[in-house]
């Protein structure tokens, strides 16, 4: 068994730099050429002399470093001392320092280096980033993106989140661009031969990682937040590269919002005296929460009002309200190493997603938590090759193998199961006093846990230290005492494999139960599992129904009994539950199934209660779990196929005729909206032969010029019907609109991942060699191929293009190794066969895969884990459509 104790005796190895010295300030210069995509540097940083010493190392990663000297009072010398020997070690990205004389204990020191670079093309470090202008011509800006471990690539740095200090920016640029940084301007100077320089305020004291800077021609849109809560109007921006900046006023006034809001329920207001956003062309992640300056791919922060999707709106709203909360938690209380990663990521999302419910009650956003964060979280928490929360981290090349959903998705469904415990008064009340003790300062998850039990009187070390140190979580089988006054839970650890074996089920989580019956569904049970098993007081005989998990809101599985099963299906019938008991109802019942732990066929019973639903979030589930189920059945009897799709038109096409294909009003529910493109895509990618031939007129009409015949939210569902069931004709006109600069981002980025529904072995052969043009940007490559494997006759081709390009793959992605993570799973993820398994472990066998092998391991486990379910339940599949008239 692992209790907290236990857990917490495990002591983490980390690669940290030594400790004989530590920054305490940098004064950074840099002057970016944004035609010969180079840049100079100098940077002089203060330095706490620790213990006598003659050596210093640091971090640097692909820099030219021209110039070593250090200063010191204590050395007694009328100048500089220079370095005796420098030597960058490629491996560990670190730079060695010796001099001749040694800086004597308890002084201070400053340390000068001259450096430069190239602008790289990698989407981290100091690099560049390109964008067409309104001639046609491609133009640059420079930027950064610093986490984990890249501020190392742009100037030498104590690159660790412990190494706080304060920094003050100088950019050397043309007179005509912009340059921003962290801080407010505090001068600008002309130099001469058409240069400025602008220099930045002091920063707080903060971590290299969250230090940003950007250059460019830039314009923005601005506004002030009120200052209700931050005692002053705080000046917010979003800038963007020229004829953009209109399309960032969506976002803006979701800043001044969210900025408000989190200074009042953080009890801590805004500590910088601006923010500003920027949309960056070429970004490899989503989005980045540097203090003050915050990056953003364009389709994270830029709406058009008029042809932005719904979907990609409300993505917007929670993107910069996640990273908004970063401003706090994250940048003024940072995590103390990486290993404690999810204090970031998975707080930002569960308050991120509390900020958007705040601004937008209508999005309903918590519901669709369950589908976008916490089911997602589930389902790689299953495998046996998923990780804790709070994972040890030794060295920099495993971090970013942690960006992932259990640091966010699972980090943030523990929180929400702790705060509904607790309370949401309880919960902020700890939160401020945890950032209110930790601030300008590091912290760890054991500091957070200490603020809550303070807060709210309950010991939370003891209950959730299991939840973030250990991997997996429990199913509860639930059985009836026979006189029916009681439920008997038992709790194991769920694996999709199957059943655990008795090594990995060790862990006894603290669960709590939320038992409800139909008698008494309005009150939510406090009964907690802490052991194996025990006995719950509830009146089994007196209701119609029981439920465990009241609002899906503890991470587990339930598996009830088959009677049980029954009296919930006619609940959901009689429309007697809530949504997000629907969800986690059917979702359970989907994971069991895939699992060993009950019957497809019970899945597929249990669908028939779902006949009357109207909820967009209750149907996305259920199209998740439909589509898991064909694609595992890919290479089933063409006879079971027709019948799951038979299945998938019965499910969908009644949607698709009480919703049509217009909106009702211009203030229709943008939740309508999306169910309305879910119901075409699940009748059209099915074959319903009415709602495909509708698809096909309206394409035509499109194309035609016709613009009105799509919503914003049906355009992305036609093309995938129309590519799906046409040919190359189809294939080129969606391609053509992603060509169109003209159209909005996320639209674009639709009609690529639509290319991959093709049937067409040549067009899918076409798309393969068109994601690695130039006409597809890298941070994009898996859009284009994200559809492919959907069609079962297909993942041999994709499969063979990874391996194929694999070597140009690396050398493209080779400072964002995770990518390669990303384009491995969606190239092997769809197949079944142990035999695959196999091929495909052996070709990575003899490569370095060290920075994406989790995800190798996860896709391997799971490619064997649904051949197991397939070869379980392909008789109870078909014995299902024989005894059940479609």
């Amino acid at each position: 068994m692992c209790t907290s104790a236990a857990c917490n005796s495990a002591v983490e190895e980390r690669e940290l730099l030594p400790t004989n010295v530590t920054p305490t300030h940098y004064d950074l210069f840099l002057a970016p050429d944004l035609d010969s995509l180079t840049y100079s540097g100098r940077v002089s940083i203060k330095l706490r002399i620790n213990e006598p010493t003659d050596k210093i190392v640091l971090h640097a990663n692909e820099l030219e470093v021209k110039d070593v000297h250090i200063a010191s009072a204590a050395l007694g010398l009328d100048a500089p001392l220079k370095a005796s020997a420098v030597a960058l070690e490629k491996d560990d990205e670190t730079l060695h320092l010796s001099f001749a004389q040694q800086i004597p204990s308890d002084t201070e020191a400053t340390l000068t280096i001259s450096f430069g670079s190239v602008l790289n093309d990698l989407m981290v470090g100091f690099y560049r980033s390109a964008y067409t202008d309104a001639q046609g011509g491609t133009k640059y800006m420079a930027t950064t993106q610093f986490e984990p471990t890249d501020a190392r690539r742009a100037f030498p740095c104590w690159d660790e989140p412990m190494q706080k200090a304060t920094f003050d920016i100088t950019l050397r640029v043309k007179e005509e661009l912009v340059a921003l940084s962290n801080m407010d301007v505090a001068k600008t100077e002309s130099v001469g031969d058409g240069l400025k320089e602008v220099s930045f305020s002091t920063t707080p004291i903060m971590s290299t990682y969250l230090l940003a800077f950007v250059v460019g021609e830039l314009e923005y849109i601005e506004a002030e937040t009120s200052g209700k809560y931050n005692g002053r109007p705080i000046p917010c921006r979003v800038y963007t590269t020229p004829g953009k900046s209109e399309k960032g006023r969506f976002a803006l006034d979701v800043t001044v919002k969210v900025l408000e809001y989190y200074a009042d329920v953080f009890g801590i207001a805004y500590p910088l005296p601006k923010l500003d956003q920027i949309a960056i062309n070429d970004f490899e992640a989503g989005a980045m929460e540097n203090w003050g300056l915050i990056t953003y791919r364009e389709v994270a922060l830029l709406v058009d009002e008029a042809n932005t999707s719904s979907r990609a709106k409300q993505q917007v709203a929670y993107v910069v309200s996640h990273e908004l909360a970063h401003q706090w938690f994250g940048n003024l209380v940072t995590m103390e190493w990486w290993s404690e990663l999810w204090l970031n990521e998975g707080f930002a999302t569960w308050v991120g997603t509390l900020a958007v419910d705040h601004v937008f009650p209508e999005y309903h956003i918590w519901t669709q938590f369950l589908v976008d964060e916490f089911q997602r979280a589930l389902a790689l928490d299953a495998l046996r090759s998923s990780h804790p929360i709070q994972v040890p981290v030794r060295r920099s090349s495993e971090i970013s193998q942690i960006f992932d959903a259990i640091s966010y998705s699972k980090g943030g469904s523990a929180i929400r199961m702790l705060s509904s415990y607790i309370g949401l008064d309880s919960f902020f009340k700890g939160i401020r006093a945890y950032l209110q003790k930790h601030k300008y300062a590091n912290a760890s998850t054991a500091n957070l846990w200490s603020a809550l039990s303070d807060a709210s009187g309950a010991d939370v070390t003891k209950f959730m230290a299991l939840w973030t140190q250990t991997i997996g979580y429990p199913i509860l089988t639930v059985t009836e005492a026979a006189d029916g006054a009681k439920l008997h839970v038992r709790q194991n650890r769920y694996l999709s494999a199957g059943e655990a074996t008795e090594e990995e089920d060790q862990t006894l989580w603290w669960v709590p139960l939320g038992i409800v019956t139909s008698e008494t569904k309005s009150q939510n049970s406090s009964g907690v599992l802490t052991a194996r098993e025990a006995d719950f007081d509830v009146s089994v005989s007196a209701a119609k129904w029981y439920k465990l998990n009241k609002d899906t809101v503890g991470i587990y599985r339930v598996k009830y009994p088959a009677s049980a099963v029954a009296n919930l299906a006619d609940a959901i019938s009689a429309g007697q539950l809530d949504i997000n008991d629907r969800i986690g109802i059917i979702a359970d019942s989907a994971s069991l199934a895939s699992s060993g732990h009950s019957n497809t066929s019970d899945f597929l019973t249990l669908l028939r209660a779902y006949d009357k639903e109207t909820e967009f979030v209750v149907w996305q589930e259920i199209v998740l779990r439909i589509d898991a189920l064909q694609s595992v059945w890919a290479s089933a009897p063409e006879e079971v196929k027709a019948n799951l799709q038979t299945l998938s038109r019965k499910l969908f096409s009644p949607l698709v005729a009480r919703l049509g294909w217009e909106s009702t009003s211009k203030s229709e529910d943008s939740l309508v909206s999306r169910l309305r493109a879910l119901a075409i895509r699940g009748a059209g990618m099915s074959g319903d032969k009415t709602v495909v031939d509708e698809a096909n007129r309206r394409f035509s009409a499109f194309f035609g010029g016709d613009k009105s015949v799509f919503t914003t939210d049906t355009l992305r569902t036609a093309f995938a019907v129309a590519v799906r069931n046409g040919g190359r004709d189809e294939f080129e006109k969606v391609k053509s609109y992603y060509l169109d600069a003209e159209n909005p981002v996320d639209q674009k980025l639709a009609a690529l991942s639509c290319l991959g529904f093709t049937t067409d072995p040549a067009l899918v052969d076409e798309l393969l060699e068109f994601a690695l043009s130039d006409k597809v940007r890298n941070q994009d490559v898996h859009q284009a191929i994200v559809a492919i494997s959907t069609y079962g006759a297909h993942r041999e081709r994709l499969w063979k293009w990874y391996r194929d390009s694999y070597d140009q793959l690396v050398t493209r992605y080779r400072a964002s190794m995770n990518y390669m993570g990303i384009l491995v799973r969606l190239s092997i993820g769809e197949f079944i066969g142990d035999a695959k398994a196999d091929e495909i472990a052996a070709y990575f066998s003899d490569k370095n895969t060290s920075k994406f092998q989790r995800v190798i391991d996860q896709s391997l486990e799971k490619i064997r884990s649904n051949t197991a379910w397939y070869e379980k339940d392909k008789d109870d599949v078909t014995e299902w459509f024989v005894q059940n008239t479609l």
